[in-house]
């Protein structure tokens, strides 16, 4: 059976999205609001898909995604690597690794939040739970290189 996205505004996001823009799937603990520590960009759309603890996972809403749009990789934070293992091993089993890129957490991560069409929020209380997508096209992939220029490096 082929999944095809119920919520409405979700469908409408992913339909609307053009080569290159991207989507921020967040986990359950990810601060938006203006009093978070890092703020969502108020030019980024914000949905909450949270229900309950867990649900939908990330997982869930990262599968639907991919199988419903149109996305040629996906953005982790190194710290994924390190603490979620099982999340970042679903990822490589969707993208084949050279579309898999990797980004430090703090400030560069937020900073490519900032750049999303629109933030989607999941019940999933896992350690860095998280990924942007990158949505593709018939053409070349995205150079990341080029993507990443004028990012702040963090303290390292």
């Amino acid at each position: 059976m082929n999944k095809r996205i119920l919520n409405e505004r979700l469908a409408a996001i992913i339909a609307s999205l053009r080569h290159g823009e991207m989507i921020f799937i967040a986990d359950a603990g990810s601060g938006t609001s203006s009093k978070a520590i890092y703020p969502l960009d108020s030019s980024v759309e914000y949905l909450d898909l949270g229900v309950v603890t867990g649900s939908p996972s990330f997982k869930d809403v990262f599968m639907t995604l991919v199988e419903c749009g149109d996305f040629e990789g996906a953005i982790v934070t190194e710290d994924m690597i390190e603490m979620n293992q099982k999340d970042f091993q679903f990822i490589k089993e969707t993208f084949d690794t050279k579309n898999i890129h990797v980004s430090h957490y703090i400030p560069e991560y937020y900073q490519l939040r900032d750049r999303c069409k629109a933030v989607i929020q999941t019940g999933d209380y896992g350690i860095h739970a998280q990924a942007i997508l990158i949505a593709g096209y018939s053409s070349a992939d995205i150079p990341m290189d080029w993507l990443k220029k004028g990012l702040k490096k963090g303290h390292e």
